[in-house]
């Protein structure tokens, strides 16, 4: 199945009319992760579909509170537990899971094939796995997931907008974090200890300077550095004080300043030069971080 695909079979089986669906490719090209905000405010009353089932893991984040659930696994009856907003549960699917509709529900779903905890596992050093330590009858309450995955949720409002980079960075970390801490051993490395060479950090910064639109993966930048991605995304933070998706973000905003401060072209089209959809988006991230609309901050520096 194309994994792309994957959040449209979801909200079929789950009678949902709406959902949105990120792809990112964080390893090396190889494997997608699918993120899907899947919602339904009014109870149906009614059985699912049987969920695709795939040689995958599906990690969901309750976004509200599921007062009720009822549901079967393999054709039996089980005690599924309330759960709360903000709590997580992991779906291997290769089982068969049906629900009935009885309460409306609201939540985010990331779509884990084998082949990406695999790789990794590789990467990190770490043994590969073939179930987690979790029952899906009840909720786990894990704050990693909840942060990383409520760090998406503005991607999802404003999808168009959306840095690729980033949402590559969260779904790789959601993975990373799952996979070690209810299915594998810790890898031989100390991610958090270690730091860039010199030589790597200049080519990093190098590598995204020249592809301000975003468009990079994790991975491709820790393979340039020859590190495995989780490493290499905790050496970048711990060299350069930020993660690389921060660090993206503030170069676009450096090279829009220093154009409105070399020309009187137009603030869209400089936009569209450094990686932002347009003026809109420019305009929000440059009163975020700089605390000034841009057209304001320009007339400045002629008056």
């Amino acid at each position: 199945m194309e994994k792309v695909a994957y959040g449209q079979h979801l909200v079929k089986a789950l009678h949902v009319s709406e959902a949105q669906t990120l792809v990112t490719r964080p390893l090396l090209q190889k494997s997608e992760i699918a993120v899907t905000e899947v919602r339904r405010d009014i109870p149906e009353n009614d059985y699912t579909s049987a969920v695709p089932q795939e040689n995958a893991f599906l990690i969901t984040l309750n976004m509200r509170d599921w007062p009720q659930r009822v549901l079967w696994i393999d054709d039996k009856p089980v005690d599924a537990l309330p759960l709360q907003a903000g709590s997580s549960n992991i779906f291997d699917l290769r089982r068969k899971y049906i629900g009935y509709g009885v309460s409306s529900f609201h939540m985010m779903s990331f779509y884990l094939p084998r082949g990406v905890l695999r790789t990794i596992a590789e990467l990190d050093e770490a043994r590969d796995i073939d179930e987690f330590a979790h029952d899906p009858c009840s909720g786990i309450d894990d704050a990693v997931i909840r942060d990383l995955g409520c760090s998406l949720y503005p991607a999802f409002r404003r999808p168009d907008e959306a840095n690729m980079l980033f949402v590559d960075h969260i779904t790789t970390a959601i993975a990373a974090h799952v996979l070690h801490a209810y299915g594998a051993t810790t890898g031989k490395s100390d991610a958090g200890a270690v730091e860039l060479a010199k030589w790597q950090e200049v080519r990093v910064k190098e590598i995204i300077c020249a592809h301000l639109d975003g468009n990079l993966t994790v991975a491709q930048l820790a393979q340039e550095c020859g590190l495995p991605p989780r490493t290499f995304a905790a050496a970048f933070t711990n060299s350069v004080g930020m993660p690389p998706h921060k660090w993206l973000l503030e170069r676009r905003l450096e090279k829009a300043m220093a154009i409105m401060k070399q020309t009187t072209i137009s603030i869209d089209h400089i936009a569209r030069q450094c990686g932002f959809t347009g003026e809109r988006h420019l305009v929000r991230v440059f009163n975020r971080v700089i605390g000034a609309n841009p057209q304001a901050w320009r007339r400045a520096l002629v008056s």
